[in-house]
């Protein structure tokens, strides 16, 4: 076994909890959201459609999306917001409690002092953090496959248009859910990396997570405020929101963009890497 895995091992078995309390609390807002389906579904479509650009940015309406259909519902309701921002949450934690978190109390500078290097260390802290991010994030879709039969979320649904004509949505399928579960770890691993780069450049906590929650916020509000002015489009490539709500891959499946925060990760990695071998520790 090598000391690598040690690390690894030994950070996710201290984080057994936490982990369980994590992905608990996702599956419980996951299943409570479908079970409403069957009596709000009908009206979001109403309650949807009054609202300004800013709020259908924050819903995620964009056209072709039906809010009272079951892909529709579920995206307005988990995908667009209520999933991403959860597992950024998480992403966040995680990826400043593994260098930061414990370079602060001193506990890293105890690790070190024994057999493992700062190369196995930061590697088996990364994969340890993107492994709990692996788990909460397929268990979530996991629940959500598992209760969409029991509140007619697989059914497709038929409405009247205004002219007279009927439309008919599909229900939502395993691999739509797959697709979206996939789109939102993603957007959250990238900015678990970032968390993580800047924890092991600064190695201080505070900064680390301040880092990451203003470039998290800062890219959601330019995305939003870009709905109300073309003056900023070209600025939000900058934010990973941009491709993540405009593909909407919950309905259009996966799109190459999905890679972005998988680039953001690697490259996060390797500087960090870099950065940790080159610095002195800190301890409070």
């Amino acid at each position: 076994m090598t000391a690598a895995f040690r690390v690894y091992r030994r950070w996710l078995r201290d984080r057994v909890l936490s982990t369980v309390s994590w992905t608990l609390g996702l599956i419980i807002i996951i299943v409570a959201t479908a079970a409403f389906y069957p009596s709000l579904g009908g009206s979001a479509d109403a309650m949807a459609s009054g609202g300004s650009e800013a709020m259908s940015s924050v819903l995620g309406l964009s056209a072709g999306i039906d809010p009272s259909s079951p892909l529709g519902y579920l995206w307005i309701g988990l995908y667009a917001n209520v999933l991403p921002w959860t597992l950024m949450a998480l992403g966040v934690s995680l990826g400043v409690a593994a260098l930061a978190g414990d370079e602060g109390t001193g506990a890293l500078e105890y690790l070190l002092s024994g057999s493992v290097t700062r190369t196995q260390v930061i590697m088996g802290r990364f994969a340890a953090a993107i492994t709990v991010l692996v788990i909460a994030s397929g268990l979530s879709g996991l629940s959500l496959v598992v209760a969409m039969p029991m509140f007619d979320l697989t059914d497709s649904v038929t409405t009247t248009l205004p002219d007279g004509t009927t439309s008919t949505a599909p229900g939502a399928t395993i691999g739509n859910i797959v697709d979206g579960t996939i789109s939102a770890f993603a957007i959250a691993l990238g900015l678990a990396s970032l968390a993580f780069l800047i924890g092991s450049v600064t190695g201080r906590k505070s900064v680390a997570m301040g880092g990451a929650v203003t470039l998290g916020v800062g890219g959601y509000v330019l995305y939003t405020l870009s709905s109300m002015t073309s003056s900023l489009d070209g600025l939000t490539w900058l934010s990973s929101w941009r491709w993540y709500v405009d593909d909407v891959m919950l309905i259009n499946g996966l799109n190459w963009p999905v890679l972005i925060p998988f680039g953001v990760a690697t490259i996060s990695l390797l500087i960090s890497w870099w950065a940790f071998l080159h610095r002195d520790l800190h301890s409070s």
